[in-house]
């Protein structure tokens, strides 16, 4: 248990957590040495406040994900959004992302968790593409409203396969996902 717990936080953090530390500690210097320690204290505040706004979000956003992953089986996910689905899968992606409502804080761990479902890599990046492109909710709140039917009806058409092909690109690469480690998985070494 001790050995698969570190694991995955070696895994959910790698090196990269200390990439960010490394910049963050470099930008609190310097903001030390050409601001004084009064703005050093100000954007501490301020990276508070920022957590304590992001955090209900986060939680909330985590807590979706979970359920999609137990109310969906994955072998629902598989059929419809795994690796057989092929052009199917990719068009329920981009559809899917379409009609996903909010931010960043609900589509990532949206996506996440279908992943770990078993949904291919098209379908995942024409979810994500479909959410950042073609966003109902957005088109609705801010686009219409704001830019008029014109526009918005152009960049629509504009990018409205965007998607589908980003889907497709993505199906074809020579990568391979690797699997993100749950907690309660051994880990290894």
């Amino acid at each position: 248990m001790r050995g698969s717990k570190r694991s995955f936080l070696r895994e959910a953090f790698g090196p990269s957590i200390f990439v960010f530390l490394g910049v963050a500690v470099l930008a609190g210097w310097m903001t030390w040495e050409t601001k004084g320690p009064g703005a050093v204290r100000d954007a501490l505040i301020g990276d508070v406040d920022m957590l304590l706004f992001l955090l209900p979000r986060m939680l909330g956003g985590m807590i979706l994900a979970g359920l999609v992953q137990v109310v969906l089986p994955p072998q629902l996910v598989a059929k419809w959004v795994g690796e057989e689905s092929g052009l199917r899968g990719i068009c329920i992606g981009s559809v899917v992302g379409a009609l996903t409502p909010g931010g960043p804080m609900t589509s990532f761990p949206i996506v996440v968790a279908f992943y770990m479902s078993g949904a291919s890599r098209g379908a995942l990046v024409a979810y994500l593409t479909g959410w950042s492109l073609l966003g109902f909710q957005r088109l609705l709140v801010w686009e219409l409203p704001l830019l008029g039917v014109e526009i918005t009806v152009y960049r629509m058409l504009a990018v409205l396969i965007l998607p589908v092909v980003a889907g497709l690109i993505a199906a074809r690469l020579p990568l391979t996902l690797r699997p993100i480690p749950k907690p309660d998985q051994k880990g290894e070494g």
